[in-house]
């Protein structure tokens, strides 16, 4: 993936060259995708932020008393990000967009306005979710003292850290590359486009090791762990009822749906990220599948798939409230006026 940059004449600057494209699809069946996920994934995206609004708000109004409102709270806030991300990728990769005729490369720019940050906030969400399913499982294992190990200070700091230090993952991209007014010669005109610092190889090579590939898989297995620990200790206790009375140590019904309810968003998560976690491991084997190599096209079709199943998961999460919590549908029924209807 490294090979793909090249130093142009432009002194002590990098830019990406892009390789003679070996177009394994028809440009029409490209465009195609990308047509339909602007028109589907645009639609889903906008419900989504407005659900994700709603989530908010009604997390809010139900105050912060329960650590687990933090964590959604913040699972909301980086899926709304991821969202906004998208809709702008989206709008700057379509088919019609280069007809506008802007001084700018649209392909460079969107990565800058769009990649990065909206991998930043699926990140976030990954290591979100990753710390709600843990704290489940410590409430499951552990039910005495989990009020003790994760408490309200507890859990606003570690989502606070985890916003903070994912944001570690933004300073290698956007260190070695930056904005800039780029003249070429052939046509004349002055083109903003994205320049890249000199020998910028082992920054991209240990950012993408470490945040494409080492930070999904480890959300994925502390999540993966987790839910099956918490299905394992459900599962023992709902055998040992039928034969005992129940016990002070058991979690509470309440505690039981939330435990279930996190976990159905953890396993939602796991199997929308598949796509984009495929992927990325892809382009590690094959380098010119990564962008400016010979076969982007079929890493573009990928991500068509990967963003689709990315906007369904960080949009699928109100319903996931609406049919399993009791107490936001409450709130949400309250808030539209709906409370005679339920």
């Amino acid at each position: 993936m490294m090979n793909n940059l090249v130093n142009v004449s432009l002194p002590d600057l990098t830019a990406i060259q892009m390789d003679t494209p070996v177009l394994y699809l028809d440009p029409r069946v490209l465009d195609y995708f990308l047509v339909f996920n602007m028109v589907v994934c645009g639609t889903i995206g906008i419900l989504g932020i407005c659900g994700n609004v709603i989530n908010i708000l009604i997390f809010y109004r139900q105050g912060y008393n329960d650590s687990v409102n933090i964590t959604l709270t913040s699972l909301a806030l980086s899926d709304t990000g991821a969202l906004l991300t998208l809709q702008v990728f989206h709008v700057m990769i379509n088919p019609w967009f280069p007809q506008t005729d802007l001084d700018i490369n649209a392909r460079d720019l969107v990565m800058m306005v769009s990649f990065y940050p909206h991998n930043y906030f699926i990140r976030v969400c990954g290591f979100v979710t990753a710390f709600a399913s843990l704290e489940r499982c410590i409430c499951v294992v552990s039910p005495l003292r989990v009020k003790r190990i994760i408490n309200t200070k507890t859990a606003i700091a570690i989502n606070f850290f985890i916003f903070i230090f994912t944001a570690l993952n933004l300073v290698p991209p956007y260190y070695i590359g930056y904005l800039d007014w780029v003249v070429f010669p052939n046509t004349n005109r002055s083109i903003v486009t994205v320049i890249y610092r000199q020998n910028p190889y082992v920054v991209f090579y240990v950012s993408y090791i470490i945040t494409d590939l080492l930070a999904p898989y480890a959300t994925f297995l502390i999540i993966l762990i987790s839910t099956s620990i918490i299905a394992v200790k459900l599962k023992n206790q709902a055998k040992w009822r039928q034969t005992m009375v129940k016990s002070a140590t058991n979690i509470s019904s309440k505690e039981k749906k939330t435990v279930v309810m996190l976990s159905t968003i953890s396993i939602v998560f796991v199997v929308c990220l598949i796509p984009q976690s495929t992927i990325l491991t892809a382009m590690s084997f094959v380098p010119d599948l990564s962008y400016g190599g010979r076969y982007f096209d079929v890493t573009t079709l990928g991500y068509c798939v990967s963003y689709l199943s990315e906007t369904v998961l960080s949009s699928v999460n109100i319903l996931v409230y609406l049919r399993m919590s009791q107490k936001y549908k409450e709130h949400f029924l309250l808030i539209f006026k709906l409370d005679g209807l339920s």
